[in-house]
């Protein structure tokens, strides 16, 4: 879904200045668990002419919700200011993108707001039913497929595009292991689908993620254990004869262990390379 930034009409958007000393921005988290997506969305929103707009059902935050591999489109309202939504996962694939609105639920006639900009002052503003009124953040985020060849483990790791920093994060304090990468960096990411290096490019972040993960481990002192991710990666170690715990001790290192998990990933990696020259070859 493309925004489009130019309106006959003002319209509240961080990148454009039809409002002054006023916002609307909104907080998308979304995490994989039990064959379900779950997105949660906060808004905030500051001007009290659209907060009123939104009491009186004149107007609803608004997700939209894309997934372009499964053709999934749909749009999730609301007037309060949290909305939670789930999907199954069998309804989104790859890369899903997710856009945040204020929109008009019916015709709004006279509108004025003291926070608009001088030159709409004397003009008369009308919008119509399903006009956009605010635009918050969107995101971008890639699902894994649980079958992927790659990752030989169930869902429990969510790889999405982070606009604040410069280099990879990980979050570690939810049912999902969150990994947040730089722009650049998820966009080539998000395309390793169909590219020759596919094993080397999620090596290359899904290696250093969980060396960051099995690193913590060993301080947390059992504080993780609630959450999916290490109950599905204390599952995978017992099958597999070892034990999560020793995981960061002299038994096994946070480095090893990554590299059990996801079956010699430096390997596949290598062997991808290769095969790449023999083709050039």
């Amino acid at each position: 879904m493309k925004i489009n930034v130019s309106y006959p009409y003002p319209v509240l958007y961080m990148n454009n200045d039809d409002y002054k000393q006023t916002s609307f921005s909104t907080k998308i988290d979304v995490k994989e668990e039990f064959g379900e997506v779950k997105i949660e969305a906060h808004f905030y929103l500051d001007n009290l002419e659209i907060k009123r707009l939104i009491e009186n059902r004149s107007c609803v935050y608004l997700i939209h919700v894309e997934c372009s591999q499964t053709s999934y489109r749909k749009a999730f309202e609301t007037h309060q200011e949290r909305l939670e939504i789930s999907i199954p996962t069998y309804q989104l694939r790859g890369k899903i993108v997710l856009h945040s609105f204020v929109i008009a639920k019916e015709a709004i006639h006279n509108y004025t707001n003291e926070y608009l900009n001088d030159w709409y002052k004397g003009i008369p503003l009308t919008f119509e039913k399903g006009n956009i009124l605010a635009i918050g953040e969107a995101i971008e985020t890639t699902l894994i497929d649980d079958h992927t060849e790659f990752l030989n483990l169930p869902s429990i790791v969510t790889v999405t595009k982070s606009l604040k920093n410069d280099y990879m994060d990980v979050d570690i304090h939810s049912n999902n292991i969150t990994i947040y990468l730089p722009e650049y960096e998820y966009h080539q990411y998000a395309m390793s689908a169909h590219s020759p290096l596919k094993n080397t490019i999620l090596a290359a972040v899904i290696v250093p993620a969980l060396v960051y993960v099995f690193s913590k481990i060993s301080e947390a002192n059992g504080d993780l254990e609630e959450y999916t991710w290490y109950q599905v990666l204390d599952k995978i170690f017992q099958e597999n004869n070892y034990r999560l715990e020793d995981v960061g001790t002299d038994v096994l290192s946070p480095l090893k262990a990554a590299q059990l998990v996801l079956r010699k990933p430096l390997k596949a990696s290598f062997e991808e390379i290769e095969k790449l020259h023999r083709t050039e070859d």
